[in-house]
């Protein structure tokens, strides 16, 4: 198995392509992207207990799927300034065009994508046997890394995650973007609303629904 470019080398990068892009509107458009990111995904902040894990899933997000308004993504046009070296600018291409979905790792490297039904063999990585979590596969000349924002569904949800799962469709029959970002919604609630069991929040009809704040839906049909 080829050898992956080590999250930590993918981390730097990913931070100088950032910091060059925020210094030519001084983060103006971060910002506009981050108002996006949080309308889709559910609003955090410093502080709260989800921020380290949203945040680095948010500028992958920033560099990967947020359109500027001439409909480029803040990776390509990174790249097509010419900027960093022969790695750096791999890196680049690498999330322009990475397969963000729902992961489930298991032993051997092996990683299932439950959305579309691809199965990917990695290096060892952040990630354990069991973990399921919302991430990106980037191709790196002839190995495969995954970036290092992911947002992980925690085990006790697993069951409800799985039961949703074959709810909702089978494999490749899935709208993925509504479905992940619905996901990170629930996931979120799931925070906020301890006293819920996950198999009330983990439901086909919580996709849809925008308001982190409020699990009313899930209470009234509690045992």
């Amino acid at each position: 198995m080829p050898e992956a470019i080590p999250t930590a080398i993918l981390e730097t990068v990913l931070e100088r392509m950032l910091a060059d892009l925020t210094a030519e509107d001084d983060g103006a458009e971060l910002e506009r992207a981050r108002a996006l990111f949080h309308a889709d995904t559910g609003a955090f902040e410093p502080g709260d207990a989800c921020y380290e894990e949203r945040i680095q899933f948010f500028f992958d997000w920033f560099l990967c799927e947020h359109r500027t308004a001439d409909g480029e993504a803040p990776a390509a046009r990174w790249l097509r300034r010419g900027a960093g070296d022969e790695r750096d600018r791999e890196v680049a291409q690498a999330l322009l065009t990475s397969a963000r979905s729902l992961y489930e790792a298991r032993e051997g490297g092996l990683l299932v994508d439950r959305i579309g039904g691809a199965r990917y063999r990695l290096e060892p990585s952040a990630t354990r046997p069991g973990d399921r979590f919302d991430g990106r596969v980037l191709v790196l000349g002839d190995a495969l890394a995954l970036a290092p924002g992911m947002v992980f569904h925690p085990p006790q949800a697993h069951d409800a995650l799985d039961e949703l799962l074959l709810e909702v469709g089978a494999p490749g029959d899935l709208d993925r973007l509504p479905l992940l970002d619905g996901l990170l919604r629930v996931r979120m609630r799931l925070d906020r609303f301890t006293s819920i069991r996950p198999r009330h929040l983990y439901r086909v009809e919580a996709l849809e629904d925008r308001d982190i704040l409020s699990a009313g839906w899930a209470r009234k049909d509690q045992p």
